[in-house]
């Protein structure tokens, strides 16, 4: 009986398959085997071999130290904004514009066409200082005053010296000389600052009695019933800030060495962690820790705000014989080698791996410094 029309494709289609594959199966086992069914000699010349051994990736065996480093994701900027209160009382007439650094006894903003000036010190002014008061508050303004070059003691005691010092700054200012000093005259900053942000609004009220909300940040808080903050500052020096897990904490530390890379180039900066800060977690994890580093630009001209990476140099090992991680292939059921090219031939030698840092790792075993290992591409 004669087949059917439709039998004898699909058997072709079957016989197709197979042969396909069977095809696929011999080029992958090599080169060699290609060669023979293409009617090539079966095994690849030496000249082949030196060809094929010229053009692989090669990297030296090298002597020295690995140092483990950890990398973390930061940013560039001036630091975390602190507010400056409005606590002078009355209508504010000037403020600064972003951007701008102000110096001791320079004004940050000025209430019924009174500048307030900024005095270098931690403390807050809480009080308006007079003859006869003692305190930290009053060193800090005898510090500013004898900075300033009024021939005052600078100690905590607001004396004879200071009174006449106070009496000298508000005449050469051309304020009315009472001899007290007080939130309509100065405010303490921690040395010069850049003004980060304008809080404040011309003709806003503030001060004692004042209805205006000045929606300030960090530091920030309400002064006479100010509401608020007048402007936003931040350090002159630029820094970086990173946040990382608990973990990492340690390798943080305040006072801890780091590197410093720019937006992922340039030379490394040298940088030193100066403050950390416990932060919550955005999305209702554990809590982490903000760092701030100071850096050492030199004359290098950084952007205003770029992206930045944290080298922290973690464990070393000293005077090893190391390798690309990459140049390593599996010998054995458990073991490494790595493929040595030697006079124009490669061969397979065992090793140990060891410290594993920066994408490479320390090897000993039948290798020497200056060896070439084969890195695939």
């Amino acid at each position: 009986m004669a087949p059917t029309s439709h039998s004898r494709p699909g058997r072709s289609r079957r016989r197709i398959i197979v042969a396909s594959v069977c095809l696929v199966a011999v080029l992958g086992a090599g080169g060699a085997s290609w060669a023979l069914l293409s009617g090539q000699p079966t095994a690849a010349s030496a000249a082949d071999e030196d060809t094929t051994s010229e053009h692989r990736s090669t990297s030296p065996v090298t002597r020295g130290d690995l140092t483990e480093s950890n990398i973390f994701a930061g940013t560039l900027g001036y630091g975390a904004p602190v507010g400056v209160p409005a606590a002078a009382s009355g209508t504010i007439t000037w403020l600064p514009d972003p951007g701008q650094v102000i110096h001791r006894d320079e004004p940050l903003y000025a209430v019924d066409e009174e500048p307030v000036r900024a005095m270098y010190g931690t403390v807050p002014l809480w009080r308006t200082l007079e003859f006869g008061d003692r305190g930290q508050d009053v060193a800090q303004l005898n510090r500013n005053l004898a900075a300033l070059g009024y021939g005052v003691v600078e100690d905590d005691r607001f004396g004879k010296r200071t009174l006449a010092g106070v009496r000298q700054w508000q005449k050469d200012r051309h304020r009315t000389v009472t001899g007290t000093i007080g939130a309509d005259d100065i405010a303490f900053v921690d040395g010069d600052v850049r003004v980060a942000k304008v809080d404040g609004t011309l003709g806003q009220t503030v001060g004692s009695g004042g209805g205006g909300d000045a929606g300030g940040e960090a530091g920030g808080g309400s002064a006479g019933g100010s509401g608020g903050n007048v402007i936003s500052v931040t350090s002159t020096s630029r820094v970086v800030d990173t946040t990382v897990g608990q973990q990492d904490a340690d390798r943080l530390a305040v006072g801890a060495e780091v590197s410093v890379r720019i937006n992922g180039g340039g030379d490394a900066l040298p940088g030193k962690v100066v403050a950390t800060e416990p932060v919550e977690d955005d999305n209702g994890g554990a809590p982490k820790v903000r760092a701030t580093i100071a850096i050492e630009a030199g004359d290098r001209q950084l952007p205003a705000a770029a992206t930045a990476q944290i080298i922290v140099a973690g464990r070393s090992e000293r005077d090893v014989l190391s390798v690309p991680v990459a140049a390593l292939v599996a010998h054995g059921s458990d073991g490494y080698a790595v493929d040595v090219v030697r006079h124009g031939d490669t061969e397979r030698v065992p090793v140990e791996a060891g410290f594993v840092a920066n994408g490479r790792v320390a090897v000993t075993g039948d290798v020497r410094e200056g060896d070439q290992v084969v890195v695939p591409s």
